[in-house]
């Protein structure tokens, strides 16, 4: 891959934090648990994001009213992303992964270089697709992608480097 054309990983990982970060106290104040454990070790609790909000119901004197339902990524309705995706012809799916990750709708340049970066990534194994879904189909996809997931953990050299820059590099 041209690291030039892309940037460094670690300008990428660089803007990932900035971009994601939730400051510490927060988890405490609003009781929400980081990762898939409570400090005890039990528990899954969902977190705190500045990624997402769900809106599904407004306060009316005091009562809970349900509302048609809103999906703000990152200050924008899911429904104008898709819109606008749909009104252009183009696929989305790139542009709101680098929304979501990174903060901001990407311009036309930076959609290209994260497209190059996502594309020299990608790569699976030597006959992985075959060995692991074309010989055993699944009526589930999701159990299936879901498998075939954990079963990439055994092709990475670097699976238990869990800092941001090893998650990028691989």
């Amino acid at each position: 891959m041209d690291k030039k054309k892309f940037g460094s990983t670690q300008n990428l990982c660089d803007k990932l934090k900035d971009y994601s970060a939730v400051e510490p106290s927060l988890y405490e104040k609003f009781n929400v648990m980081r990762g898939l454990r409570k400090p005890d070790g039990s528990g899954v609790t969902a977190g705190i994001t500045k990624i997402c909000n769900v809106h599904g119901y407004v306060m009316n004197e005091g009562e809970r009213e349900p509302t048609k339902g809103e999906l703000i990524y990152r200050g924008y309705d899911i429904n104008d992303l898709v819109t606008n995706v749909e009104k252009e012809g183009r696929y989305g799916y790139e542009e709101v992964a680098y929304l979501l990750l990174f903060g901001s709708l990407p311009t036309k340049e930076e959609l290209d270089q994260f497209n190059d970066y996502l594309g020299h990534t990608r790569e699976l194994p030597d006959n992985f697709a075959e060995d692991m879904i074309l010989k055993a189909p699944s009526r589930n996809i999701m159990n299936k992608m879901s498998r075939s997931v954990l079963a990439l953990y055994s092709y990475d050299k670097n699976g238990e480097d869990l800092s941001l820059e090893g998650l990028f590099i691989r």
